[in-house]
C-alpha cells in the first residue's frame, strides 16, 4: 500500500513523540529528543504547531536570523504569546477578576517605559563641529542611506561616521572602556515629513549586533529625539557597538529593511 503525501504526513505526526519550533521559525516533528535539529527549541504537542508560511527574503542570513528572533509573528515567539493569552484569559475568567484587572497585574501588561534622560552631553559648539565632521567624512568614507518611497522620491537621509576623538569622548561620558566598545555617530534628516527611530543592525562577516534603542549605553540622541521629523531638521545620535567590529574593514549597516556597506576608517 502506497501512502499519499497527506496520509504520510499524518502517519508521521501520529507516530512521532516530539514536535517543536526552532528559533529561526522552522518547525519539526521527530521521534526522539536527541533528533531535535536546533538548540533552544520550544517543544509542543504536534496539534499545537502554529501554521507556517515560509518567506524567501533577498537579505543576508545573519540579518534574517536576527530579524526573525525579534519578530512577534515568528512561530517560535507565538508559542509564548499563546501561553500568555491563555493565562490571561484564565485569570480574567476566575472569580474576582474584575478587581484584579484594575490592579497591579493589569499594569504589568503594559509596555515598560524607559527614561531617556541625557547620558552624553556636548556643547553647542561641539554639536556643530560633529555635524560638520559627519558631512566631511562622507567625502573620504561615504556611509549614506537614502530612503525612497515606492515612486523613487527621497523621504529620509541617514549618514554614519566614525571618529576616534568623538568615540573617546562619548565612551568617557558613558563610563565605558575604549578597549571594549566602538562608537558610530549618525545623522538622520527628513526630506519630507517622515518618522525616524534608531532601528539599526551592524553586520561584519559573521558578526551581528543590534544596538538596543531603549539602552542609553547603546543608542543615544545628542540633538533631537526619535519620532516624527520636521522637514529639513536633522537629528544627531550615536551607536555603541562591540570593539570586535573593525571600522577599517567594510561594515554592512541596516536601518529597518534598508542597508548600505561602508568603510568608515579607510
Amino acid at each position: 500500500m502506497v501512502l499519499g503525501f497527506w496520509g504520510l504526513g499524518v502517519g508521521i505526526a501520529q507516530a512521532a513523540g516530539t514536535a517543536g519550533v526552532c528559533p529561526d521559525g522552522s518547525a519539526f516533528i521527530v521521534q526522539q529528543i536527541k533528533d531535535v535539529p536546533c538548540a533552544r527549541a520550544k517543544l509542543v504537542p504536534p496539534s499545537e504547531l502554529p501554521p507556517l508560511r515560509p518567506e524567501l527574503l533577498p537579505r543576508p542570513y545573519n540579518w534574517h536570523v536576527d530579524h526573525e528572533a525579534r519578530n512577534p509573528h515568528n512561530p517560535y515567539n507565538l508559542i509564548d504569546a499563546a501561553q500568555q493569552i491563555r493565562a490571561h484569559r484564565a485569570q480574567s475568567a476566575s472569580p474576582g477578576s474584575s478587581q484584579r484587572t484594575s490592579g497591579p497585574r493589569a499594569q504589568s501588561l503594559r509596555m515598560p517605559e524607559t527614561s531617556r534622560g541625557p547620558r552624553v552631553a556636548l556643547t553647542e559648539s561641539d554639536l556643530r563641529d560633529l555635524l560638520r565632521l559627519i558631512e566631511l567624512r562622507q567625502y573620504v568614507a561615504p556611509a549614506k542611506l537614502s530612503v525612497e518611497d515606492i515612486r523613487g522620491r527621497e523621504q529620509l537621509e541617514i549618514k554614519v561616521a566614525h571618529s576616534p576623538a568623538i568615540e573617546a569622548q562619548i565612551l568617557a561620558q558613558l563610563g565605558e572602556s575604549p578597549a571594549a566598545r566602538r562608537v558610530l555617530v549618525f545623522t538622520a534628516q527628513s526630506v519630507v515629513g517622515s518618522e525616524f527611530h534608531p532601528n539599526f543592525l551592524v553586520v561584519q562577516d559573521t558578526l551581528t549586533f543590534r544596538p538596543e534603542p531603549t539602552r542609553l549605553e547603546e543608542v543615544g540622541f545628542l540633538l533631537g529625539e526619535p519620532g516624527p521629523l520636521a522637514r529639513g531638521t536633522p537629528v544627531l545620535g550615536y551607536l555603541v557597538i562591540p570593539a570586535r567590529f573593525d571600522p577599517e574593514r567594510s561594515l554592512d549597516i541596516w536601518w529597518n529593511d534598508h542597508s548600505f556597506s561602508a568603510l568608515l576608517a579607510p
